[in-house]
């Protein structure tokens, strides 16, 4: 009789310990649920926010001014000609360090495209004296240009201190081809050889090569908003660019200093680039990266599509968590 009151209290605690863990399983289920869903939430909240960044970036440039200039705070402010004077007046400039909007707030920064230099349009030259801007060594500088070069043209034939596919990029542990044709997109330059992540993004220092360079430019450079690097790229001594710096801050150029005719400068630009944040309290962030290319505003209509109306078109459109 005892022998079985002990069996059957041993399995009463056997049933308890196993509903318990029962319990404690759901209870984690639903707290790892409940802690995804809140996770995912701020997720899209962010990711939402970060679009309504580049909304309001959009309105900026969907004013249509021709001339975009790097202002003393280091912004890019927008400019038109005015009627009886040799000065473009400024436009407003909206808020773009940390709008509040709903539960979170937004930040963005528009930058001029076409103040960089274009990979697929600039000669060797202008590319190695970019990398020489950055503090590039020699031998880096020979790798990278041969290497962008060979990358671009049509052919399996390396140069000096090039790589192509078979000799380099498909001898990898991860391997890829060379494109061998234009770049598509400015990140592709993490996969060419001699470029190290420090030369892509940058160091506190000095800019990287993704702050630099565009493949949505064309022939001329903005003077208004090129960074020094990229003004060094084109040829100009560390003394004319100060004064290109300081000058254009008290006055965008209008017209290109004859100092500065023939040599790849112009004053307007159509292409930017908007780089966009959005985040909740305490949340994390979402970025996005867009570029956006102006072009003649269409006559609107039931069918028309809003951007097309306001005369501006999106080249391209990347969107993650914000590092």
């Amino acid at each position: 009789m005892t022998s079985e009151r002990g069996f059957a209290l041993l399995a009463v605690m056997l049933a308890l310990s196993l509903l318990t863990v029962v319990v404690l399983e759901f209870a984690f289920a639903m707290r790892l649920e409940a802690s995804a869903a809140h996770s995912f939430k701020e997720e899209r909240l962010a990711a939402h926010l970060a679009e309504a960044a580049v909304q309001q970036a959009l309105v900026e440039l969907a004013s249509q001014a021709p001339i975009a200039a790097v202002g003393a705070s280091g912004r890019l402010v927008f400019h038109r000609p005015a009627a009886g004077s040799t000065l473009p007046t400024a436009l407003p400039v909206l808020e773009r360090t940390r709008v509040p909007l709903g539960a979170g707030a937004f930040a963005y920064r528009i930058s001029d495209e076409e103040g960089r230099l274009d990979l697929n349009l600039a000669p060797p030259e202008q590319v190695r004296r970019l990398l020489e801007a950055l503090g590039a060594d020699r031998q880096t500088r020979d790798t990278v240009v041969d290497s962008l070069e060979d990358w671009k043209d049509p052919d399996e034939g390396h140069r000096a201190s090039g790589a192509e596919s078979d000799d380099h990029y498909l001898r990898l542990p991860f391997p890829y081809r060379a494109r061998n044709g234009r770049l598509q997109d400015v990140a592709e330059l993490r996969q060419i050889r001699g470029v190290t992540a420090a030369l892509y993004e940058g160091t506190t220092e000095r800019p990287g090569l993704a702050a630099l360079t565009t493949v949505h430019g064309r022939t001329t450079v903005n003077v208004n908003a090129a960074p020094p690097p990229v003004l060094a790229a084109l040829g100009l001594a560390d003394a004319a660019i100060a004064d290109i710096v300081q000058s254009r801050v008290r006055a965008p150029y209008t017209v290109v200093p004859g100092q500065l005719g023939g040599r790849g400068f112009g004053v307007t630009s159509n292409t930017f680039r908007i780089e966009a944040e959005g985040w909740v309290t305490e949340g994390r962030k979402a970025r996005i990266v867009a570029v956006v290319k102006r072009r003649s505003p269409q006559s609107s209509s039931a069918e028309a599509d809003p951007l097309t109306a306001l005369g501006l078109a999106i080249l391209s459109w990347r969107m993650g968590e914000a590092r």
